[in-house]
């Protein structure tokens, strides 16, 4: 269902939208454009149109003048759709290409007829060489257009040196025009960060800065309309996009909303609303639409539903170096490894040929989205390393937030029903009682958990040779041991927790220095009849207590965010109950006028 009023956090008091065009007012940051104005990469898009040579046309004569370069897997946020939830298992530095092999090929490409790349991630601004690396790719003589794809985090204070250095086609993802079910989508803050760079995108010229946004039925498309009336006076295209299957996102076709389905709610807003003729569009990805006087366009990409393959003019470079000739498809070859083991261009262009030939017609071979679904394509973070499977979940659980405080006392991954609703109270005394685990199969079960503290500067100062030192000694190492023995002895301080012979503990430390946070990671495991959430819980919020008390003659302004269970496994539950901070933080409180209520929300994850 598409509802038409919504709200947009962008100041203390939300505004809703109506008839009215969301209004994107640009802040008094200062930019200066003369050095982007006077740039040679400023205006780009007019050199004339180049043949690609032969190896880079396939057998169904689809010509690939388009390179899409992801520069990294690392990302800032951890977007649902997109990282699997147990999250990944991140390449060595060795394994990602370095800039100059980036710049090689890029050449390569370019100088075979290519003339449209696209940096992605990952997150690409996440890269420290980032401004380097579009200036050499930027300066490459027969590069048309140089685009990027961002989350639009670190844009703000990147964005004049991005235009200066030869991009100009910049793509923002933003699947949400509500901050708190940003929050819910990403994992992470961020909403202003975006939205200021929505307005400095527009005020630096990007014609037309596009905003992709991803469509899940029940977690954002009742926000359809509001992102179409962002268009009514901005020069800018929205991009929805079909929710696809990729490793580990648990894809459910009930969760994606096809395109036309999309244009019929549109239609009943806007009567007018047209497809643009598609002679003037051959060469987009979307399906481009226009409501009559706005300034702006809709863009829909129909993988799902309406494939345009027969197009498809795309080939993809993935972070370590592995060619993917189409998005679904499973089959890659490393471009790296025949780099690094003294190919030439002759030899790198003639095995490019050899997969560019092997491209399927459709889907790499998939017979539809149901068949994609079975695959074991990367997550979506890692297509644009070594390939890593994972199992794509056929299961999911819908979480109802009601609109008040109370929460039934039943367990939301189960779906069996309880007949006596407190499994650790006896029925018949009526007396607590821990549950018996005697008749429970015996299985390896794991549980990983987290917790973040903010650290405020002074105590990361702090931070030299791996770890945080104080007066009272180093921080890390001792909250360490600290969470390793709290684990141990969870049932000494949860009453009705199974005193528990453990197998593995593993707790690890790391430090953000940008956002000023500690990321604590508790994975626990052992061969029982019960699982060891609790102790993963308790080994990593005890460690995160132990870093305050380490650093608490610093200063007391340390702040424990939050701790979640991200996985357990082993079970019969395993991890269906649970989708990160959605249940552990009892999402989206909201403060509106002094009085707190529950949003209404049903998020199918």
């Amino acid at each position: 269902m598409i509802s038409s009023s919504r709200r947009i956090c962008l100041s203390s008091s939300p505004t809703r939208f109506h008839n009215k065009s969301p209004r994107i007012s640009i802040n008094s940051r200062n930019y200066s454009l003369n050095n982007v104005k006077n740039s040679q990469f400023a205006k780009k898009g007019t050199l004339n149109k180049r043949e690609v040579e032969p190896f880079l046309v396939d057998k169904f004569d689809r010509k690939h003048n388009y390179l899409r370069i992801s520069l990294t897997e690392r990302c800032n946020l951890r977007c649902k759709y997109c990282m699997p939830e147990n999250g990944i298992d991140l390449s060595p530095n060795s394994s990602i290409l370095n800039q100059d092999e980036i710049v090689k090929l890029a050449s390569l490409f370019v100088e075979s007829g290519v003339d449209k790349i696209r940096l992605t991630g990952g997150e690409p601004l996440v890269r420290k060489d980032i401004l380097d690396i579009c200036k050499r790719i930027g300066s490459l003589e027969g590069l048309k257009d140089l685009g990027m794809t961002t989350n639009g985090i670190n844009l703000p204070r990147k964005i004049e040196e991005l235009k200066a250095s030869g991009v100009n086609l910049l793509n923002i993802s933003l699947d949400t025009l509500q901050k708190h079910k940003f929050e819910l989508i990403t994992r992470r803050l961020g909403f202003e960060r975006v939205w200021e760079s929505i307005q400095l995108a527009l005020k630096m010229g990007f014609d037309p800065l596009k905003v992709n946004v991803v469509v899940m039925k029940g977690i954002n498309d009742e926000e359809v309309l509001d992102f179409v009336e962002l268009t009514r006076d901005n020069n800018m295209e929205i991009r929805f996009i079909e929710y696809m299957p990729f490793g580990g996102n648990n894809w459910k076709d009930e969760k994606m909303i096809p395109y036309q389905a999309l244009v019929d709610e549109i239609k009943k807003r806007h009567s007018g609303f047209n497809r643009i003729p598609e002679e003037e569009t051959k060469s987009e990805t979307s399906k481009l639409w226009k409501v009559p006087g706005y300034a702006g366009r809709i863009g829909f990409i129909t993988s799902m539903s309406q494939h345009f393959c027969g197009s498809c003019n795309r080939l993809r470079i993935t972070a370590d170096g592995n060619l993917k000739v189409c998005l679904f498809g499973e089959q890659e070859v490393s471009l790296r490894d025949l780099m690094r083991g003294g190919a030439n261009d002759e030899e790198l262009k003639r095995v490019i040929g050899m997969a560019v030939q092997k491209k399927e017609k459709a889907h790499g071979g998939m017979v539809d989205m149901y068949d994609i679904a079975k695959g074991k394509n990367r997550p979506m973070i890692l297509i644009d390393n070594d390939r890593k499977e994972f199992n794509v979940s056929q299961s999911s659980t819908t979480i109802l937030f009601p609109s008040s405080y109370q929460m039934q006392h039943s367990r939301l991954y189960s779906n069996e029903k309880q007949k006596f609703p407190f499994s650790h109270v006896d029925e018949k005394t009526n007396q607590p009682s821990m549950v018996d685990v005697s008749s429970k199969k015996e299985t390896f079960r794991t549980a990983h958990a987290r917790t973040i503290v903010r650290l405020p500067p002074q105590v990361i100062s702090h931070f030299t040779s791996g770890d945080i030192k104080t007066p009272k000694g180093p921080v890390f190492a001792t909250a360490i041991i600290a969470g390793t023995m709290a684990v141990k002895r969870t049932s000494e301080l949860i009453p009705f927790c199974h005193p528990l012979p453990i197998e593995k503990c593993d707790i690890t430390i790391q430090l953000n220095e940008k956002d000023g946070t500690i990321e604590i990671n508790s994975v626990v495991g052992i061969t029982g009849k019960t699982g060891v959430e609790m102790e993963a819980l308790t080994g990593s919020s005890v460690a995160a207590l132990t870093v305050y008390d380490m650093c608490k003659s610093i200063t007391h302004d340390i702040s424990i965010q939050e701790t979640k269970l991200i996985s357990k496994k082993g079970g019969k539950s395993d991890i269906k109950y649970q989708r990160d901070e959605l249940y552990l933080q009892l999402v989206s409180s909201i403060k509106i006028g002094g009085n707190l209520f529950w949003n209404d929300l049903v998020l199918n994850f």
